[in-house]
């Protein structure tokens, strides 16, 4: 049945044209202009309503840091940069490529010096942080360590076993070896030397001025 209705030819209504007598207003709106410009204006009210929700709950004390370089225009209430930013940018147009890009550079090498400065200090509290741990009354865990024999177990040294000194034998967190400590005392006993040289050169030029 419903193949035969769709074989049936059907009428076709069509819209009427402007009257002749109305010619002077133009073309006639069909039904689907006008459903464009209903579509276009509830579009339009539509974010005018949210607009209005969002000014009626807006916080007075909401801050955002475009704030610090934008300003209202009072004539029109726009969004303009302020006259900080303006200035800022006239300079920097007027400086060049040349100029902006040793600024640029200026700016890098003082990163990398900041970089290489804040590595520093983290080498040196991490080398303050060695010895952290080491009091026995806070040691809390056990390293068990298994040896061959009973006569392994009676001599054993914990010393050279961790290849340490004696006198860190009993710490349980960081125990240097003996190459590290024969190295930094090297380096403590070259430091001595030299400024004992350094002073002793004094001296002696102070006794020559003398």
């Amino acid at each position: 049945m419903g193949a035969l209705r769709n074989a049936v030819k059907r009428v076709t209504h069509k819209e009427r044209a402007q009257p002749k007598a109305r010619s002077k207003f133009g073309l006639l709106e069909k039904h689907s202009d006008y459903t464009k410009r209903a579509r276009n204006y509830h579009k339009k009210q539509d974010t005018l309503n949210v607009m209005k929700r969002k000014a009626s709950m807006r916080n007075p004390d909401e801050f955002y840091m475009g704030m610090n370089h934008k300003k209202i225009n009072s004539e029109n209430g726009t969004l303009e940069k302020s006259g900080k930013v303006l200035k800022e940018e006239a300079l920097a147009k007027g400086l060049g490529p040349d100029a902006l890009k040793i600024m640029k550079d200026q700016d890098l090498a003082y990163i990398r010096l900041q970089q290489n400065k804040d590595k520093k200090q983290i080498d040196k509290l991490q080398k303050s942080l060695h010895f952290i741990g080491s009091d026995a009354s806070t040691r809390k865990n056990r390293h068990t360590i298994f040896v061959d024999s009973e006569t392994d177990a009676k001599d054993f040294n914990v010393a050279s076993h961790f290849d340490t000194a004696p006198e860190f034998a009993g710490r349980a967190f960081n125990r240097p070896r003996m190459s590290s400590l024969i190295r930094e005392s090297k380096i403590e006993s070259t430091k001595v030397s030299d400024d004992d040289d350094e002073h002793e050169s004094k001296k002696n030029h102070g006794n020559k001025m003398s």
